[in-house]
């Protein structure tokens, strides 16, 4: 919320740089924490520059190509996470210590210099001028704040409970001796399908229009959920197969939905409004998944659990019926 705001304050610019920064300081301290308080502040500080990182990007990239382009690359934007989740599965295969883990992760603090000297600073909002965050609230923009919140926040919850809990749900089915590597392939296969996902979210969001994509996106997850969760599938390949297809819906609607968010408001209160939407559905999460544990015992095991974290898709179908189509629409 607050680098949204600074977004459409200092620039989106700097708004980034300060987010990498701080993200990757994070990464870096978890490395060194030395009691577990000071470990979940380190990794709050962390999430906090990640969640401003995944929003900057999105409005900077947004505003800095035609309507034509946009989807396409902010479809490779937004899912170019997976490529860490790929990475991660890969390192937890070979290295046991979760510390030297995190300090090979500290490296993205170069990317922090990277933003000072290569990035550009939006045309679109040195033009924009002062604009009141009151606006948000207004008539013009209050529908396409809630259905902004609603959409994102669904798929955030859905997204959350699959790659959060899939891989432990793995891990504990798996024998002793095939259990990490199982898990670290179910990360693979959910970084991979997010990442092949992004890259079909721009033809399928351009040629179809924004609602319709993110509409075959739910309606994947749902299918899919189901069939991976209900079907009584154990490790092996149809169950990472079936990981990949999940990730590759989910990755759809991050694409289309990433694009769709920065379209609906203007740029003077772009980033604030898109900050709100984007993570908004965090405080959501984090009760979902903090309560997951309760729903697993009672539910009869992870996946059940994570079945019913799907009924966020079913929400996020219903609410893209309220939503306005962008496709094709110049940004103010």
């Amino acid at each position: 919320f607050a680098l949204g705001v600074a977004g459409d304050r200092i620039g989106r610019k700097m708004a980034l740089f300060a987010s990498v920064l701080m993200c990757s300081l994070g990464i870096v301290g978890t490395a060194f924490a030395p009691t577990l308080p000071i470990l979940v502040a380190i990794r709050f500080l962390t999430g906090a520059g990640a969640g401003g990182i995944l929003l900057m990007a999105t409005v900077m990239i947004s505003e800095a190509w035609s309507t034509g382009n946009r989807a396409r690359m902010v479809g490779i934007m937004m899912n170019a996470f997976p490529v860490g989740l790929i990475l991660s599965g890969l390192i937890a295969q070979n290295i046991a210590d979760w510390r030297t883990a995190y300090l090979i992760g500290g490296g993205t603090i170069v990317l922090a210099a990277a933003v000072l000297i290569v990035t550009k600073e939006s045309s679109l909002w040195q033009r924009s001028g002062k604009h009141s965050l009151h606006q948000l609230i207004e008539p013009a923009h209050r529908n396409d704040l809630i259905v902004g919140v609603m959409l994102f926040g669904t798929m955030l919850i859905g997204l959350w409970a699959v790659f959060v809990w899939m891989p432990t749900w793995v891990h504990k089915m798996s024998a002793p001796e095939m259990a990490q590597q199982n898990r670290g392939i179910v990360n693979i296969m959910l970084g991979g399908g997010c990442l092949v996902g992004g890259l079909v979210a721009g033809p399928l969001s351009n040629g179809f229009g924004r609602r319709t994509a993110a509409a075959i996106g739910y309606a994947g997850c749902i299918i899919l959920t189901a069939a991976t969760f209900l079907t009584g599938l154990t490790p092996g390949a149809m169950l990472f197969s079936m990981a990949f297809l999940l990730a590759l819906c989910i990755g759809v609607n991050q694409g289309v939905l990433g694009t769709y968010l920065a379209e609906l408001f203007p740029t003077g209160i772009r980033a604030a409004a898109v900050g709100i939407s984007m993570n908004a559905g965090r405080l959501l999460t984090a009760i979902a998944v903090i309560f997951m544990g309760v729903l697993v015992e009672h539910l009869g095991g992870y996946n059940n659990a994570i079945f019913v974290f799907s009924g966020a898709y079913v929400v996020g179908l219903i609410t893209v019926g309220f939503a306005r189509e962008t496709k094709d629409h110049e940004m103010l």
